[in-house]
């Protein structure tokens, strides 16, 4: 179970990671790229057109009750804001409340996640290899970057 929860784990982050990468290297917004479809990703990861209609598949299904679920995620956490501040509320109430964002989250995090191990499972062994380098070295760039505030 470990070891399970370690590539999901690695599979979420280096995808996340290339999909901001990606999106930044290109001038947008992070949650606008897709990761498979940058040509550089595509070259590296030797993505064939079937293999990237899949993702693209993968992710449009998923869309849809992925923005439902952080809609109903907002809403929660906007009860529970309201709530808290009323001050009103009994405890048990308060409590109940935070039991429905935690649900919320647990949905937003689990529909993410399986999204991704789908995607993972579109690539051979070697394509997951390389994707795990470039993710490697995605990070070790970012992070080697000296911080420079931007002027708006």
């Amino acid at each position: 179970m470990n070891r399970w929860l370690g590539v999901r784990m690695y599979a979420l982050s280096a995808l996340l990671i290339l999909s901001v990468a990606s999106a930044g290297a290109m001038g947008q917004s992070p949650t606008r790229q897709r990761w498979w479809q940058s040509s550089e990703v595509k070259a590296r990861l030797k993505l064939s057109a079937g293999q990237v209609d899949s993702l693209d598949e993968i992710y449009s299904g998923t869309l849809a009750k992925s923005h439902e679920s952080t809609r109903r995620l907002n809403n929660e956490r906007a009860a529970l804001s309201k709530i808290l501040a009323e001050m009103s509320a009994d405890e048990i109430d308060v409590i109940r409340q935070i039991d429905r964002v935690e649900a919320a989250r647990s949905t937003v995090r689990k529909t993410r996640t399986l999204m991704i191990f789908r995607m993972y499972r579109v690539l051979n062994q070697e394509q997951r290899a390389r994707l795990k380098s470039l993710g490697a070295q995605t990070v070790h760039q970012q992070t080697s970057k000296p911080f420079q505030p931007r002027c708006n």
